[in-house]
């Protein structure tokens, strides 16, 4: 037999929506940030309701709190800063980024920024001009991950006139990728004209083992 059909008053409708939404199914569970805020507050509350925990322990777990803080802010504000491997000479960061530019792309806005005064972004994009340019022109393997100091020393040994100006702008392109200093006019400049000497510069293929 067929149960009744349900037809309760608007008061009742509403009653029943209220209900329904209040258990623990419908209730939007705390974000991360939401949590750390609450255990970091718990925290501050037991340090100071009379308990046993020492003051140099609170303050060392409210520092390493912190710090976790700063560094996941730093990782969404620059994710570029953390995509880096280790090589010989310490941490380098990745020279391509995923646009998929060519090297006359890279030039063009290299350029650009240096003369709108970007720097930073001047002295990035002409090295990622080189690196490019090296692919396109087969003279290095396409390796997206490649480092600024991988970069250097593939292609010092293929222009090893140039090797020093190769190490010199990738310790001044992972400097500036970490925010460690700014880009100078100067080292800009000399990144650009790095990357035009290497164009109009007959490679060494034989002693890099490129035939």
């Amino acid at each position: 037999m067929a149960s009744p059909p349900v037809d309760p008053t608007s008061q009742e409708a509403r009653e029943w929506l209220v209900n329904e939404l209040s258990k623990s199914g419908y209730s939007a569970k705390p974000s991360l940030i939401e949590r750390f805020l609450d255990w970091l507050g718990q925290l501050l509350s037991f340090g100071s309701g009379g308990a046993s925990l020492p003051g140099w322990l609170l303050g060392a777990l409210i520092g390493v709190a912190l710090g976790v803080v700063v560094l996941v802010a730093l990782r969404i504000a620059r994710p570029e800063a953390f995509r880096k491997r280790r090589t010989g000479g310490g941490y380098s960061a990745e020279v391509l980024d995923d646009s998929g530019r060519t090297a006359a792309h890279y030039r063009r806005d290299a350029a650009a920024a240096l003369a709108r005064g970007d720097l930073d972004l001047a002295l990035c994009e002409a090295v990622r001009a080189i690196a490019a340019g090296a692919t396109e022109r087969t003279l290095l393997p396409e390796s997206p991950g490649r480092t600024a100091h991988e970069l250097s020393g593939e292609l010092s040994q293929i222009f090893p006139a140039e090797a020093v100006a190769l190490r010199g702008v990738a310790d001044t392109f992972d400097a500036v990728r970490y925010g460690r200093r700014p880009a100078t006019a100067e080292g800009a400049r000399a990144a650009i004209a790095l990357d035009a000497r290497l164009v109009t510069t007959a490679p060494l293929l034989t002693r890099a083992g490129v035939l």
